[in-house]
């Protein structure tokens, strides 16, 4: 049986594979519409090919402060990224930071983003420390506008169930 700790890291890949198909199925809905508009651009039909394949690689990351904090929990935030880095060092996850250039050629904003790995053919997984303190993760809640974590939140060490919001109408 797994442990709570193995239990939630399961969650934490199960929903960054998630989140990651759904933006990678909306960019390749969108790579039609870049194709044809770097088409006008770009003669070599290589080049093309290779800048739309970056297009929908780019949008199929995930933010990562959406992603894994929690706007509810400085603790299960701590704990997200905490057991985030597990499935870095298992070559399961990768983290980088899309650079500004990037963001405006594909799309998408410039920042930490995450995405899932298949560890085959990756070069050994680097890690680094990162410090976050109570402030900081105000400011990169309310920065970053995380109402929900698509991490799910935790009560009393299970996951809460999500309450449907009802829409208001106008």
């Amino acid at each position: 049986e797994l442990s709570a700790v193995e239990k939630h890291i399961k969650v934490i890949r199960k929903t960054l594979h998630d989140r990651s198909t759904e933006k990678r199925d909306a960019a390749s809905e969108r790579a039609k519409e870049y194709e044809s508009q770097i088409s006008q651009e770009v003669d070599d039909e290589r080049e093309v090919r290779k800048r739309k394949k970056k297009f929908v690689r780019e949008n199929s990351q995930v933010n990562v402060v959406n992603c894994l904090f929690n706007p509810k929990s400085f603790t299960q935030t701590v704990e997200n990224v905490f057991h985030f880095s597990f499935l870095v060092k298992d070559g399961k996850a990768g983290i980088n930071t899309r650079r500004a250039e990037d963001a405006e050629e594909y799309g998408g904003d410039p920042g930490p983003v995450i995405r899932p790995t298949d560890n085959l053919n990756m070069p050994a997984p680097k890690q680094a420390i990162v410090s976050l303190n109570m402030k900081d993760w105000r400011d990169m809640c309310q920065a970053y506008n995380v109402e929900e974590s698509d991490v799910p939140h935790r009560v009393d060490g299970k996951v809460a169930k999500k309450v449907k919001k009802e829409r208001k109408s106008n």
